[in-house]
């Protein structure tokens, strides 16, 4: 409502004429009216009438004159109509539940959707309302045949793949019927996957379903190690998944047993680089009883044999010493376990999946790995590729990491600003997603606003120790300042000109362009073009009176 625009509540006790004698009130001041709703109340009724009118002075006279009226009782202004309160109320009902939900008319076309339905689908208001509802749904979606046939549908699971996200969901359509039986729209409820994930995992604390649709991407190169993943999952053989920290390995893992013929059976992960040898071994193998000081009277069965008919998932296996190495390579050759203590060897049917981010080849040829041990796990190698080598996939992983962290903290869903996207897609990430998981959840914890910029993306990816960086990153080590040997320093201006230089220069290895070097050091991208074109013109002239230059600007 504009500051012009009112909204008068006269309260009366009718009589005739009384109407008519309010509606000349506005015409003796030619004030326009756009809407007019009455309300009946217990002993009275009232007149609530919408009109422009920018003179306060003006409304102040009306006020008067409407008092004077006979039967009127009192005068008052109200911030919305009748109708529009109730669906204001409705609105704040709506927007309070934890589902989305999606309304559409006998058309197709959207009549309504509340705040969780627009987090789901990455939608602002305006490209909510007023839509076919074909623009957010697949033509295979149920809510079309609820609209055709009539019938419900309760939780059906669909997912929905764009170049800019990737929504996973589950639907419930209902039918909305008028009086005479005939279907005049639709009312779908919408809960979003990661909900019914936690909702599941409270209620069921079973193991997590992880499959390879949970891997999100859209890079050839990841639908490649996927495809080759899902062949090598139905068979049996040792697989070696190897990979820099962060890129993903267990949820491969996980995912190659759920695809495998051993998904009803238990998978069990253990990170050998955290325990101790004479921990790690009791876990493993397990112990008898009164294998040692503290041990269970009953003794313990070891992750091997709870493990037993399906997947066991050995991370950093490059960090297990060699004593230990003997013992696994034992179980791998026989497949068979001994408890610590124990005397008897107890026959397994557990297939392994390990898994490194250190070159074992570099560790056999030092002798911190065992050759036979290396040839028996790594049966079936594969790598997953770092972030920086699948950048079609950060912005998906980007918005999806996004809304799960907002899912958990409890806050609104908030999105990725243009130039956030490619500051994201100009990093490296040594961490890989873990590193840019981290990174949105510390942004998401601290920034307020709904869209995320790059002002708020800078100094979080850019936090990591200089040790963090890649080989062409520049970090102040690397910056050369000439140190004139007569102590005739140039004007400071001349310095920062030429650390400037030196900067850009090693920025535009990795980040090839002067929008993406502006991004990353939070200027505009006509301010690096300048700096260039003036290194570029400081450099000719000093080649035109016979200088050199160490370092050219491309």
């Amino acid at each position: 409502m504009n500051s012009s625009e009112h909204v008068i509540d006269i309260e009366f006790e009718d009589r005739p004429q009384l109407g008519f004698e309010i509606m000349k009130v506005f015409e003796k001041h030619s004030i326009d009216k756009s809407n007019l709703e009455v309300v009946h109340r217990k002993n009275s009724m009232s007149m609530v009438i919408r009109f422009h009118c920018p003179s306060k002075l003006e409304i102040g006279r009306i006020k008067k004159e409407f008092l004077e009226i006979r039967n009127v009782l009192s005068v008052g202004f109200r911030d919305y109509m009748p109708s529009e309160e109730k669906e204001r109320r409705l609105q704040i009902i709506l927007n309070s539940v934890s589902e989305g939900i999606i309304a559409i008319d006998k058309n197709g076309i959207v009549l309504h959707m509340n705040d969780m339905a627009r987090r789901i689908f990455s939608r602002s208001h305006h490209e909510s309302i007023d839509l076919p509802a074909e623009t957010i749904f697949p033509p295979e979606s149920p809510i079309f045949e609820t609209l055709k046939s009539g019938r419900s549908f309760s939780y059906m699971e669909q997912r929905i793949r764009t170049d800019a996200i990737d929504t996973h969901f589950f639907i419930s359509c209902r039918p909305v019927r008028d009086p005479k039986g005939t279907i005049v729209g639709v009312v779908a409820t919408i809960k979003d996957y990661g909900q019914a994930e936690e909702i599941t995992s409270k209620v069921n604390r079973k193991k997590e379903l992880v499959t390879f649709d949970s891997i999100i991407h859209q890079s050839h190169i990841m639908k490649q190690v996927i495809e080759t993943a899902k062949i090598v999952s139905k068979g049996t053989s040792s697989i070696l998944l190897r990979g820099e920290s962060g890129t993903g390995k267990e949820l491969f893992a996980k995912a190659i047993h759920m695809e495998s013929n051993r998904n009803k059976h238990p998978f069990i992960a253990i990170n050998c680089g955290a325990l101790p040898d004479s921990l790690l071994e009791s876990e493993l193998f397990g112990y008898e009883p009164g294998a040692f000081t503290g041990a269970s009277r009953s003794g313990k069965k070891g992750l091997f044999e709870q493990a037993h008919a399906g997947t066991i998932f050995l991370d950093e296996i490059g960090e297990i010493s060699r004593q230990m190495q003997v013992r696994l390579l034992r179980v791998v050759q026989e497949q068979t376990i001994r408890r610590v203590g124990g005397e008897k060897d107890i026959p397994i049917d557990v297939r392994i999946i390990a898994a490194t981010n250190r070159n074992l080849e570099d560790m056999m040829k030092q002798g911190l790995f065992r050759d036979d041990l290396y040839y028996r796990l790594n049966v079936i190698p594969l790598t997953i590729p770092p972030l920086r080598e699948r950048k079609e996939d950060i912005r998906i992983i980007a918005q999806q990491l996004i809304r799960k962290i907002c899912l958990k903290l409890g806050k609104p869903e908030k999105f990725l600003a243009k130039e956030s996207v490619e500051l994201l897609l100009s990093y490296h990430y040594p961490g890989n997603v873990r590193q840019l998981e981290n990174m949105l959840e510390l942004v998401i914890n601290l920034e307020q606003a709904d869209e995320i910029q790059p002002s708020h993306l800078m100094d979080k990816l850019y936090m990591q120790p200089p040790s963090a960086y890649g080989k062409d990153d520049v970090v102040a080590s690397e910056i050369k300042i000439p140190i004139p040997i007569d102590g005739n320093w140039p004007p400071l201006k001349e310095i920062v000109r030429e650390v400037e230089r030196q900067i850009i220069h090693h920025i535009m290895k990795t980040a090839p362009s002067s929008r993406k070097i502006g991004n990353i050091l939070g200027v505009s991208n006509t301010a690096i073009l300048k700096k260039i074109k003036k290194f570029n013109e400081t450099r000719k002239d000093t080649k035109g009176q016979g200088g050199s230059s160490e370092h050219e600007t491309h």
